[in-house]
């Protein structure tokens, strides 16, 4: 009666104890290996009131060949086995990549001695259990490593949601640029149809009058004269809008549009920008989404050098070698520290690269503190 009150006491323990909890509902894997048909029992069975999917090995080699086939959050070894002892065993276990870290717990008699112990921790085991087997020992210490187990398996799951975040974002951020990118075309488009031709009207309008009121009007032709002048700077305000939205000489192609934005630069900075072409079919059978987003990368690449480099030239080169093309703008300025793009506020740098990202393109920078600053960009057609 008394082993059985306390095989009772003991079961109410073990139903006490809390079970580890995983973090996508898949129980944890523990392996468990012993000669001893009646000890892998019973060590089964215990294992398998914590709600942990078991799987048992017979030998140290079946033990092997069960690894090959699935990963396991806790080894429970015995340590007297024939052919293969557990010392053997755990060091080839440790010696396979996919198993160099799995926790193995020895399991060994009460009387095995300090030195092999020691054996066995520089043979990989991570602890000891003693014959007898307490199960509320055996638990708790499986229970260490499994709650370990699972941990990691919640970082990693919890890291492969954060990638599918970021690709998400990513995503909408390039599906933003486009509709972007589309919505300045189409307001572009607008301006220019519908109040670039109402302007021109007025304009013409406008000018008839200070022609016939010359000599017989010099007060309302006075008035017209500046009522003309309001309207060329309307238009050049106009045409300065639609110019930022979508720059109209982009549907003549990416080299024509890059060559117009190098010349406003040279004309509203005063610095000397130079462009080398080494193929004159630079942008053949390149869409309208790679020109639109190379020419939107030159412009924050000249409104950097603008405002940071200091610069006094500005070489802008274009190349071509089959499906790949390359865009290299390099100034002569004070250049940039070498943690200068891991810095919050850089949006400049932070806008190229994820333009080049989105083009599945590679963006290359060199610079050096007085040497200037070269930005590279590779991508495919």
């Amino acid at each position: 009666m008394n082993a059985r009150h306390q095989d009772i006491a003991v079961m109410k323990k073990l139903a006490s104890l809390r079970e580890p909890l995983s973090p996508d509902g898949v129980p944890a894997s523990i392996l468990v290996v012993d000669d001893s048909p009646a000890k892998l029992k019973a060590v089964m069975a215990i294992i398998s009131r914590m709600g942990l999917a078991v799987t048992a090995a017979s030998s140290g080699r079946e033990a092997l060949r069960l690894l090959l086939k699935q990963d396991f959050a806790v080894i429970l070894l015995d340590v007297k086995m024939p052919e293969m002892d557990g010392f053997e065993t755990a060091t080839l276990i440790h010696g396979r990549p996919r198993s160099a870290y799995t926790p193995i717990i020895f399991i060994t008699a009460e009387a095995s001695s300090d030195s092999e112990r020691f054996l066995g921790y520089t043979m990989g085991a991570v602890d000891y259990i003693f014959s007898p087997i307490v199960p509320e020992v055996l638990c708790a210490k499986v229970r260490v490593f499994v709650d370990l187990f699972y941990l990691q398996r919640k970082l990693i799951l919890q890291s492969d949601e954060l990638r599918e975040s970021k690709q998400m974002l990513q995503q909408l951020a390039s599906h933003q640029e486009l509709i972007k990118e589309e919505e300045r075309k189409r307001i572009a488009r607008e301006i220019h149809d519908e109040l670039g031709q109402n302007l021109l009207a007025l304009r013409i309008d406008a000018s008839m009058l200070h022609a016939r009121t010359g000599l017989m009007h010099p007060k309302l032709n006075e008035k017209a004269q500046y009522a003309l002048n309001q309207i060329d700077a309307t238009i050049k305000s106009v045409r300065g809008i639609i110019n930022n939205l979508r720059p109209p000489v982009l549907d003549l192609g990416l080299q024509a549009a890059i060559e117009w934005q190098i010349q406003e630069f040279r004309r509203r900075s005063g610095i000397e920008c130079r462009i080398m072409v080494d193929d004159e079919g630079y942008d053949r059978d390149i869409d309208d989404t790679r020109a639109t987003a190379l020419f939107r990368i030159l412009q924050e690449s000249l409104t950097n050098v603008l405002r940071h480099a200091q610069a006094s030239m500005v070489e802008v080169e274009l190349s071509r070698d089959g499906p790949l093309l390359r865009m290299r703008i390099a100034d002569n300025g004070i250049g940039m520290q070498h943690n200068i793009r891991q810095r919050t506020k850089s949006f400049g740098l932070h806008g190229i690269g994820e333009r080049v990202r989105m083009l599945n393109g590679e963006l290359a920078i060199t610079s050096r503190p007085g040497h200037g600053t070269t930005l590279t960009i590779s991508i495919s057609v």
